[in-house]
């Protein structure tokens, strides 16, 4: 569970730099409406929120207190599946951009 849990705080922090650079430069919109307002609001509000999050694991694992339930382990996850799938889908989008 640490390493799914920190694998989670490197997605996080990865798609919070990579939405940055990619929104600043008008590579890619963000597709999260959530995340988009949030950006619209403040684009280093955005970049800090998924900083805070991240730490937010990484805290979480440092001082093991990962809960040990079954549904916390699916989330988990699945929310790293999604991850993965974001952080292809931006790699794509750089490429392009580059190309």
């Amino acid at each position: 569970m640490k390493k799914l849990f920190l694998g989670l705080a490197f997605l996080n922090l990865m798609d919070g730099i990579i939405s940055f650079i990619g929104l600043n430069g008008s590579f890619m919109v963000e597709a999260n409406p959530l995340m988009n307002e949030l950006y619209m609001t403040s684009p280093i509000l955005f970049l800090g929120i998924k900083i805070l999050f991240s730490l937010f694991l990484v805290l979480i694992v440092f001082y093991d207190r990962i809960p040990r339930l079954k549904w916390v382990t699916s989330i988990a996850y699945v929310v790293s599946i999604i991850y993965l799938f974001v952080f292809c889908l931006h790699g794509i989008w750089i490429i392009q951009s580059v190309m």
